[in-house]
């Protein structure tokens, strides 16, 4: 999957437009898919972690990689939170309450607020407005607050299915 060439515009819209995450599906060997350069790629989340360099073989070996929190989502799934949870970190860093617009200017603390700024205009795919704090932001911020181990590459392929 390297390439020795420069992007092209065409690549990113190849690669986007056929992305595929199959959630809750973390062992199988089409768990992500997707092409690239005219190349059909599919593999597991821990091949998918390791050539998207967000972790090493090593680290895809610990039981933590399969165990770590790995999203937040409407219905109860393993390893992920749901939105009560969501809902009740909201209330620490918010005097607003939690419903479908959670604006980032709401959030209290300058750093948290910087923080999810930052994950909405780069790791993090838009659907609304670039002020609304989305359920993963807030998954991310929670898990950094909280010190609760998250598996990046569950969250880097959530955000890629964000259309």
């Amino acid at each position: 999957m390297e390439c020795t060439q420069p992007q092209y515009q065409e690549l990113v819209l190849e690669f986007h437009s056929t992305w595929l995450h199959k959630e809750g599906k973390f062992e199988q060997d089409t768990t992500v898919s997707f092409s690239l350069g005219r190349q059909v790629y599919e593999m597991n989340m821990a091949q998918f972690a390791i050539i998207s360099g967000l972790y090493t073989e090593e680290d895809v070996k610990r039981p933590e990689f399969v165990t770590c929190l790995r999203g937040a989502y409407n219905k109860p799934r393993d390893y992920s939170v749901g939105g009560a949870e969501l809902e009740e970190f909201w209330t620490t860093i918010s005097d607003h309450p939690f419903a479908s617009t959670n604006l980032i200017t709401s959030v209290h603390n300058p750093v948290y607020r910087y923080v999810m700024k930052i994950l909405s205009t780069t790791l993090v795919g838009r659907k609304s407005g670039e002020n609304k704090a989305n359920w993963i932001e807030l998954f991310i911020l929670m898990c950094r607050v909280q010190k609760r181990e998250m598996n990046l590459a569950t969250v880097l392929a959530d955000s890629f299915s964000r259309g």
